[in-house]
Parts: C-alpha cells; structure tokens; sequence
C-alpha cells in the first residue's frame, strides 16, 4: 500500500469511530433487571414479583415509607402487553362491525327468508359476502332446475291426459265395433 491509501484507511476507521462515539451518545439504552422485591410489614414480609414483566415507570413511595391497604406503590409499564391489548381491543371493534351488518341485513331479509343480494353489496367483509352470494347462486341454481323439473312434469302430465282420452276413444271404438 502506498502513502496515500492508507492514509484514507486511517481516515475512514477515524471517521467510523468518531461516529459511533457519538451515536453511542444519543442511543438511549435501557438495562433490565430481573428481581423480586420483598415489602415487610410490622407482621410479615410479601413478596412481590410479575408473571409478565415490564419497566417501572414511576415509584410512589421510598424506602420506609408507611403505607395502607390499596395504596399505588409503583407504576410498572409492559409496552408487549400494551401492543397486543390494542391488537385485540381492534380486533374486536372489526367482529362487533361485521356481527352488526350481518344482524342488520338478517333482520331486513325478505318474505321467503332470503338475504337480498342488495344488502349483501354493503357488506364489508369479504368472505361472509362471498358466502353469501355464493348461496344465492347454489339457490338460483336450484330453483331453475326445480322450473326444469316442473316444465317436464307438466309435459308428461299433457301427455298422459292425452293417452287417457286416446285410450278412452279406443274403448268407445272398440264398444262400437262389438255390438
């Protein structure tokens, strides 16, 4: 290497070093402690730990201080648990939005205890829609069968009633030619 490229090596390794001085200054880095805390009384001691976690945000009281029954001692914060209550609380606003439109469209469905397609196109959700329209097509299908079956009937229903008046003018004509 000459002169000067590793002039330019010392230059960036001096560069990257002062960035990370100062970076390393402005990161807020926050230690986690895993404890218990114990809290002794004039009677006994409890011991105080949590299931799930979390950051102390601000402590009420300090060391011999005298408490009573139901006082906030500390505040302890479990962005985690925060997350996923909004997650649910979200969650849940969707299914109450979606059970209404349902409840709304079954309430107004018509005298033959369909859901009208008309109140099926302001649904929001997709899959209950599709499901939907899905069975409106699978009955629609079912009725012009049922149209088909029952022109066919009535076709062989014309037929037989035509056989009975030909079978019955056989009979006169058979009464007529054996006197």
């Amino acid at each position: 290497m000459n002169r000067k490229q590793s002039d330019r090596l010392m230059m960036i390794i001096i560069t990257l070093t002062i960035m990370i001085v100062i970076l390393t200054y402005f990161v807020k880095i926050n230690s986690v402690v895993h404890g218990q805390g114990v809290i002794t009384t004039k009677d006994n001691a409890q011991l105080i730990s949590l299931s799930k976690g979390g950051t102390i945000q601000d402590i009420y009281v300090t060391e011999g201080d005298t408490v009573k029954k139901g006082e906030l001692l500390a505040k302890i914060v479990n962005l985690d648990l925060q997350k996923e209550y909004q997650r649910y609380k979200t969650q849940k606003g969707y299914l109450d939005k979606d059970v209404n439109e349902i409840s709304f469209i079954l309430d107004k469905r018509n005298e033959d205890g369909l859901i009208s397609l008309d109140g099926v196109s302001s649904l929001s959700n997709k899959e209950v829609k599709a499901n939907i329209e899905l069975v409106h097509s699978q009955i629609r299908t079912k009725e012009l069968k049922k149209n088909s079956l029952d022109s066919e009937i009535d076709g062989l229903q014309e037929k037989l009633n035509s056989k009975e008046k030909e079978l019955a003018l056989l009979a006169e004509e058979i009464n007529i030619l054996s006197p």
